[in-house]
């Protein structure tokens, strides 16, 4: 992706997800985007002809999947619609849950992966 400016590396201190406003003490949260994915150029029409181009990554999709790393009894139940945030990932809007998996030992943390589609941006 073309820039004139150094690109910040971003880390993941702070992330919350949340699925209707409960939040699901989330480990690790990815985002499977479809194919057609891509960049959308946001280049001022006010840019001087020859300027670099600045390009960013194209909004989430409806459709697209969302995975959630949880601890605990997160409140994930399959089938169910609500909506989803993740303010560090940009995102927000309505996802159901197409995948829940819970996993238990003795003394550990119940530790669970949830699977949500995205329905509405």
């Amino acid at each position: 992706m073309p820039s004139d400016t150094p690109t910040t590396i971003a880390d993941s201190q702070g992330l919350s997800f949340s699925f209707n406003g409960v939040d699901a003490s989330a480990v690790l949260t990815s985002v499977k985007r479809k194919a057609t994915a891509e960049f959308k150029d946001v280049t001022p029409l006010s840019a001087a002809s020859g300027a670099t181009r600045k390009l960013q990554v194209a909004p989430l999709y409806d459709g697209e999947e969302i995975s959630c790393e949880f601890m605990g009894n997160a409140a994930f139940t399959k089938g169910v619609s609500g909506s989803i945030t993740c303010a560090k990932l940009s995102i927000t809007g309505t996802a159901v849950v197409t995948d829940v998996e819970v996993t238990a030992a003795r003394g550990e943390l119940l530790m669970g992966t949830a699977t949500l589609k995205l329905t509405s941006t």
